[in-house]
Formats: C-alpha cells, sequence, structure tokens
C-alpha cells in the first residue's frame, strides 16, 4: 500500500462541515407499510382486476393502496436516477465528434436553416435531405430544379425566399418547403454564360454575391420582399496577371470600419470590393506561399483570418499587417471556420487533424482527428467548415460524401488574462468562505515573471498587483485577506513580505536565506483561525482606510480578536517554523520531516498537515493562541514522494507521484476512524498533478494534470466527473462555496461553473444553503506612477478582468510553435 499510518488514536474537535448531509436518509420515503410493494406486478394487476380481497376493499381503501404503490414507484424512480447522477461522467471542452452523416451519391452542398430548425443536404443525384440540428434525418426531397449549390437566407429577407440555389439553369428562390419560387432567365442567371461556383448572401443589404467559373463575382439585389433577383451592375472580373480561381467569400468592413465589403480569395491573395459603389477597392496579393484555402472575417477580434495550403492560419490587421501565424498542421489547410462568441478559430487539414487555436492566447488550443469515426484520412477530407448556425447547434465539416457533426462544448468560460503564465493559485478567504459577514472573495496568482496579482473573483477585475522581477519568482504564495499581507518565497530562498492594501503593492521587509549548508526555506503555508467574521470584516476595513498602516489603537483592538493567522515555513533539512506576523522572525521550530526536505502544507480549520522527503505525512493539532503552536498528532507513512496535501476536517487527500515509473494518484484517510479510501487505478491522472484543492460545503475535491484533466471526487475518494480540457491547467482552486472552480491556463484564468459538473443532488444542497454576499472589491487606485519602471506600468496596462478581445491591443507578430501538452507555446 502507499500509504500507513502510526501514532496515538486522537481526534480532533467535530467540524462544523464535518457530518455528511448526505449520509442522512431520504425523507421522502415514509414508513407506512405498502401491502402491494411486496407482490409482483402480474399479482398487482390480477390483484386490481379480478381478486375477491380487491372487490371487497372499500374505495377510501382501494385509493390509499393505489397512493401508496404510486408514491413508492416514484420514490424508486427518483432514488434510480439519482445513483445514476452520481456514477462517473466524462465532460469534454472544445469539439467532440457527434455524427456522422453518409452521402453515397456525393455531397454538394449543405444550407443551415436555424429558423426552421433543421439543415439541408443537397447531394449529386439533385436530392434535398433534411436533418434536424443534431444531425438525426426528417425526409428527404427532390429538387425543384437542377442544383449544384444552396444557401440560406437569414433575417426577415429570409422570410418568404428561405433558401437560394444555383446550376446549370441559372439562379433560383425556394421557399421554406423547398419548393420553386422563382428561376432566373438564362440570360439574367449567367452573365456572359458563366455557371455560378457559389453565392453569399448579404441580409442586412438585401444582396447576394456571386463569383462565377472564370473568375467574375456578380452583384444582384433581392427584390419584391426577397421573391426574386436582379442584376446589379456588371459583374467585376480580377485584376489581369493574377493566377488561380475565386474560391472563397467574406463579409467584414473596410479599412475605415464603415461600409460592408466583400473579401474574395483568388490564388494566393485578396481581393476587397465595395458593395455600395461596386468596384474592386483593394489587392494583397501573396499573403501566402500557396493558395488562400479559406477566410473569414473576425468581428470580436477586428481582424481578417485566412488559411492556406501551405499549412498555416494567419490573422491579419484591418490594414492587413500581420498579427500572428500558427503554425501546427503537417498539411495543407482546407477549410477555416471562427467559432462564435469564442476567441479561437478551428482549422481542418490534410494532416487528419481539426484544431483549435485560440487568438487571445496566441497558441492552440485543441486538437481532435478527423478519422473519428473510422474513415481513411482521404475520404475525412474537409473541403468547407460551417460554423453553428444558432446556440446549441454543431459545426460542420463537409467532405466529398459525407457530412461530419462536432459538438461544441464550453466547460469553462474566460475569467481574466495575466500579463504572465501563472505558476500558483489559491483562494483567499479560504473556503468555507464566511457567510455573515461577508467578505471579499480573491484569487491571488503567482506568475513565471515574478509578478503576483489580486483578482475579484466575482468580476475578474486586477485589484492589485506585485511587480518584482523574474528572479523573485514565487514558489509558494501566502495572502491574510483581513490584514492585507501578503508573503512570498521565492526560488532563491528569500521570504518577502508585502502589503495588499495598495497598488502596485509595497514591500515591507525581505528576509535573506541564510548561507548554505545552513537549511533553505522551500515551503510557505498561511494558517488562518477565523472564528469570528466580523472581526475580520472590521479589520480588513480599517486596514483598507489605512492603506495597510495600523494605528497603535487599531492594532490593540486587532489583537483582541479571536482571528488568528500563522505563516509556516517548511525547510530542506524536514523542519517546520512558525514566524511572527510582523518581523517574519521564527518563534516556534519543530523537527518533522529529517532528513528530507518539506514538500508540501496544507490545513483545516484546527490542524496543519505537512509531507516530507523522507517519505512520511504527518498531521499537527494547531494551537493558535500559544507560543508552541504545533503538536504532533499523526504519522502516515508511504512508497512514493507527496506533491500535494489537502485537508478537510477529519479527512486528507494525498497526491503522489513517480515519474521514474508514471506512477501518479490519490489516497484519502479519514483520520477520525483511521479508514482508508481507495479508488481503481484507472481512475488515477495519467500525468503530473498540477493542483489539488476542497470544498468543504459540497465535501468534494478536485485535481488538476498535465493530461489535460480536471478530476472531481467524493470524501470517500470516488471518482464522481472528468472533466476533459483543451489544454494543459497550471493550476487550480475553488473559488466558491457553491463549487465554482477557477483554473489557470497559461496566463488566462477560467471559470468552470458548479452548474455545469454537478449532479442534482449537489445542486439542491446548493440551493438549502446561504450563500455569501457578494462584495464589491474594485481595483485600487495606483499610488504613485514614479516608482514605477516602463516595464511594470505596461504590465499593469495589459491587465484584463473578463477579457475583451478588442480591448486588448494589438500583439505583436508572434510565430507559435505546435501546441505542447505543457501549457507553454514557443515562439520564434
Amino acid at each position: 500500500p502507499p500509504l500507513s499510518s502510526e501514532g496515538d488514536n486522537l481526534l480532533l474537535d467535530s467540524d462544523l462541515y464535518d457530518a455528511d448531509g448526505f449520509d442522512t436518509p431520504d425523507p421522502g420515503l415514509l414508513s407506512e407499510k405498502n401491502e402491494l410493494c411486496s407482490l409482483e406486478q402480474s399479482q398487482v394487476l390480477q390483484l386490481f382486476t379480478s381478486t375477491q380481497r380487491w372487490q371487497n376493499m372499500p374505495l377510501c381503501t382501494r385509493a390509499h393502496q393505489l397512493w401508496l404503490l404510486i408514491r413508492t414507484g416514484l420514490h424508486n424512480v427518483v432514488e434510480k436516477e439519482k445513483r445514476a447522477e452520481l456514477r462517473v461522467a466524462r465532460l469534454t471542452h472544445g469539439l467532440e465528434p457527434l455524427r456522422r452523416l453518409e452521402v453515397p451519391a456525393g455531397l454538394r452542398s449543405v444550407a443551415q436553416d436555424p429558423v426552421g430548425g433543421h439543415f439541408v443536404v443537397l447531394d449529386g443525384a439533385g436530392c434535398l435531405h433534411l436533418h434536424k440540428k443534431d444531425g438525426w434525418a426528417q425526409e428527404t426531397l427532390q429538387a425543384p430544379v437542377a442544383l449544384t449549390g444552396l444557401v440560406a437566407v437569414l433575417g426577415p429577407l429570409g422570410a418568404v425566399g428561405r433558401f437560394v440555389g444555383w446550376g446549370p439553369t441559372g439562379l433560383a428562390i425556394l421557399r421554406p418547403d423547398l419548393s420553386l419560387l422563382w428561376l432566373s432567365q438564362p440570360e439574367v442567371g449567367r452573365v456572359l454564360g458563366r455557371e455560378p461556383t457559389c453565392c453569399l448572401p448579404v441580409p442586412n443589404l438585401g444582396l447576394l454575391l456571386v463569383a462565377e467559373v472564370g473568375g467574375s463575382l456578380a452583384l444582384f439585389k433581392f427584390r419584391s420582399g426577397g421573391r426574386r433577383l436582379v442584376l446589379r451592375g456588371l459583374p467585376l472580373q480580377p485584376p489581369p496577371g493574377l493566377a488561380g480561381t475565386l474560391k472563397r467569400l467574406a463579409l467584414g468592413p473596410g479599412s475605415t470600419h464603415q461600409d460592408t465589403h466583400c473579401f474574395a480569395a483568388y490564388g494566393s491573395a485578396v481581393l476587397t470590393f465595395d458593395l455600395q459603389a461596386w468596384n474592386l477597392t483593394d489587392v494583397r496579393q501573396n499573403l501566402h506561399k500557396t493558395t488562400i484555402s479559406d477566410l473569414a472575417y473576425f468581428e470580436e477580434a477586428k481582424a481578417m483570418v485566412t488559411s492556406s495550403q501551405d499549412s498555416t492560419v494567419k490573422v491579419w490587421e484591418v490594414n492587413w499587417q500581420i498579427r500572428m501565424v500558427f503554425v501546427g498542421h503537417t498539411g495543407p489547410v482546407t477549410a477555416m471556420v471562427i467559432l462564435p462568441n469564442t476567441t479561437r478559430v478551428s482549422s481542418a487539414s490534410q494532416d487528419g487533424t481539426l484544431r483549435t487555436w485560440d487568438l487571445q492566447a496566441a497558441a492552440q488550443v485543441g486538437e481532435v482527428a478527423l478519422c473519428s469515426w473510422g474513415q481513411d484520412v482521404l475520404s475525412a477530407r474537409v473541403n468547407r467548415l460551417l460554423a453553428p448556425a444558432a446556440r446549441g447547434w454543431p459545426v460542420l465539416s463537409l467532405c466529398a460524401s459525407s457530412v461530419e457533426l462536432w459538438r461544441l462544448s464550453e466547460l469553462y468560460s474566460p475569467l481574466a488574462q495575466l500579463p504572465a503564465p501563472v505558476l500558483h493559485l489559491q483562494v483567499a478567504p479560504a473556503l468555507p468562505a464566511p457567510v455573515n459577514p461577508s467578505l471579499p472573495s480573491r484569487l491571488v496568482c503567482a506568475c513565471v515573471d515574478g509578478s503576483v496579482y489580486l483578482v475579484s473573483a466575482a468580476t475578474g477585475r486586477t485589484v492589485s498587483a506585485l511587480l518584482l522581477e523574474a528572479e523573485d519568482c514565487a514558489v509558494a504564495v501566502a495572502y491574510c485577506l483581513p490584514r492585507e499581507a501578503l508573503w512570498l518565497l521565492t526560488r532563491t530562498g528569500h521570504l518577502v513580505r508585502a502589503n495588499a492594501a495598495c497598488c502596485p503593492m509595497s514591500v515591507l521587509h525581505r528576509v535573506c536565506p541564510p548561507p548554505p549548508p545552513a537549511p533553505q526555506p522551500c515551503c510557505l503555508h498561511l494558517y488562518s483561525h477565523l472564528t469570528d467574521p466580523g472581526s475580520a470584516l472590521a479589520c480588513w476595513e480599517i486596514v483598507r482606510q489605512n492603506e495597510g498602516d495600523l494605528r497603535r489603537s487599531a492594532m490593540a483592538w486587532a489583537w483582541k480578536n479571536k482571528n488568528r493567522y500563522l505563516p509556516v515555513i517548511g525547510h530542506t533539512d524536514g523542519a517546520l517554523s512558525v514566524l511572527d506576523w510582523l518581523s517574519s522572525k521564527t518563534v516556534f521550530h519543530t523537527e518533522a520531516h529529517s532528513p528530507g526536505p518539506v514538500t508540501a502544507i496544507a490545513s483545516t480549520w484546527n490542524s496543519i498537515v505537512s509531507s516530507g522527503g523522507d517519505l512520511t505525512v504527518k498531521m499537527w493539532r494547531v494551537f493558535p493562541y500559544a507560543e508552541e503552536s504545533l503538536s504532533l498528532l499523526r504519522t502516515f507513512s508511504c512508497c512514493h514522494p507527496v506533491v500535494v496535501l489537502c485537508a478537510l476536517g477529519k479527512r486528507i487527500t494525498v497526491g503522489f507521484e513517480d515519474p521514474n515509473s508514471a506512477t501518479y494518484g490519490l489516497v484519502q484517510f479519514g483520520l477520525g476512524e483511521g479508514r482508508r479510501c481507495d479508488h481503481r487505478p484507472q481512475d488515477d491522472p495519467m500525468d503530473h498533478i498540477t493542483g489539488l484543492c476542497c470544498c468543504p460545503t459540497l465535501k468534494l475535491y478536485a485535481c488538476s494534470s498535465l493530461d489535460c484533466t480536471i478530476r472531481i471526487w467524493t470524501s470517500e475518494n470516488r471518482l464522481l466527473r472528468l472533466l476533459q480540457l483543451d489544454g494543459s491547467p497550471q493550476a487550480l482552486a475553488f473559488s466558491s462555496n457553491s463549487g465554482d472552480l477557477v483554473l489557470a491556463m497559461g496566463s488566462r484564468l477560467c471559470l468552470v461553473s458548479h452548474r455545469l459538473y454537478l449532479p442534482t443532488a449537489y445542486l439542491v444542497k446548493n440551493l438549502c444553503q446561504k450563500a455569501p454576499d457578494v462584495v464589491d472589491d474594485p481595483p485600487l487606485p495606483l499610488t504613485s506612477h514614479e516608482s514605477l519602471t516602463s516595464i511594470q506600468m505596461q504590465r499593469l496596462t495589459n491587465l484584463h478582468g473578463a477579457f475583451s478581445l478588442r480591448s486588448a491591443g494589438r500583439s505583436q507578430l508572434s510565430l507559435r510553435l505546435p501546441f505542447s501538452p505543457w501549457g507553454a507555446p514557443c515562439c520564434l
């Protein structure tokens, strides 16, 4: 076994949240006896119809027996559903395969009709197949005329003429039921005898763009309320000397951001057409090394995105200055689509992958195989990608003889964007958050550039920041919100204490480590004994008003309250030290894990847990009002090094790993009963564990790993949910009593709402408990500009809460290498 325990059988004080609400019996099933429940169904039916006993029962007794039977059956159904919900469920973020539709006659076109709630597939035999948005077939119709393509007209313009088709006979308008409404004359539908190759409606202007075989572009105007089309002006020809064909059309603003323009991919160039003046206004050549396969305007990013057979996806400014290039595909990119309401782009390639790129993170954030249904790479080659037509619709990939549906799942939403990747993440005050009165909930984020940011967990806005240099990168941070004090332990062993009541934070003192070979500090933790939330709130308000400077009277009052906060340091020789609050000097020192170093420290409301290189985990009783504040309770022995700890009442969760043997796992112990909880080996993470946290009110644990997963565990160490992400979370923390999770993905903070993954039983438990009030926590004003360097000012300027890509500024040119499982894309 990885762990065993020894020591005195000492019990901790009972925890406020130690009683599990799910252990109480269900009050819905009454103890009243129901004679019918013990009978088989056939016997019950026979009793209702033919037995003399049933006939002799009074009507009220019959009704009572029937009611008991219905009530018991309903209770059994409810309990069955509860058990089903508590089984392990796998939830995926990003694109996942939903369904594949075979088109034996060959695929010509697909038109999405969100108003009708279906999409229409046009095959090579001239048949129109109607499918619901989830892919289930509805009916098949014969096209009223010969068609080679079909597109839907959205908005009020499509109320009568819902679809526009094209083919050998020219242009056609179809009603919502796909019957023929209007058919063009040969001289109108085919200018100069050239067939249309694709059409793009412009519903807000009542226009229709038609690309033709010879490379010309025609403009039509809808007339009679969308019942017919009239040619507007002469078709425009591409400039002489350009090689290629007119392949894709897209709409977007011009350089002045006013009028709507049409952008056309022509070989390796992009042509810009003014729809009002109907003329060619701009030609951008050699944007890619080879043919541009697709293009689209990204409204949220105010940028144009192009993909090419040179295997790249490029993002351009409105003036066609390059913003970023995504490199990762190993084959030609054949199609590209912008995912609505996100900052992401998905591209399909002949390398057999469908990859997702994030413009905010400037990195690849997802990858799925196009051969998810078992077909070969050639048959899975995507010719076109269609964005979801409405909320809840899938992404469609169009192949030569199939339509593939991809479900777009969003497990997390953006909360904040920080200037540098996040290494450590924790919530303050520690959960369970006080309810009456409530304190503001903040996230403490330590980044790789040496900076530490306090972020509001409710709004994502940065409250304050500690701007240190990269050599002061933190290995651990500790933050006391009521006192607005922050400690930071650097990689070089320096202990920094800062005043967090101002922005940027000011360093109060720095404790240098002793020279080698003396033991060095290697772990930092803040034990919070918060028994009086009212005093904590009053203390926080005083500190905020005085910008961290407690006056003598306030200082005397502060030490009268019952709340205590103990900074605890772990050393490389295995010792633990409790520090003085003001001077950060050692006031209590004890041997713990000699001769190995302390590897992790965690705490619950009345105890501290530590692990060390001596392969032990120790439980310490805390006496917050005494000078000798730690007393050993119990020792556990383990076979593998412990990297993370989490304590909850009488339960300890230990995360251990041995990279040499690829061993990664979690073990949970109930201290009071000495009971150990294990789970199946296949439920363990597959890579380094980056975070472990708990939600005391729900009795849930969560761990994150470099295998791009978050695992949710019950108090019995049973896997409840497996969240498959599109990137590796670097840190993880529960941010509320209701089970909301915040994870760090590179430099982004993302929020996983509890409503997305909790079973109904836990959601009901949330409804039955009082939630803390949301305390307004605005960003602190800058106290001084003169003391900040230009680099520090740039860090503060680049902060974004609940990020908006429009306000993020324009990024510098960066080439991103293929997605790294370590979550840190490389730059060239």
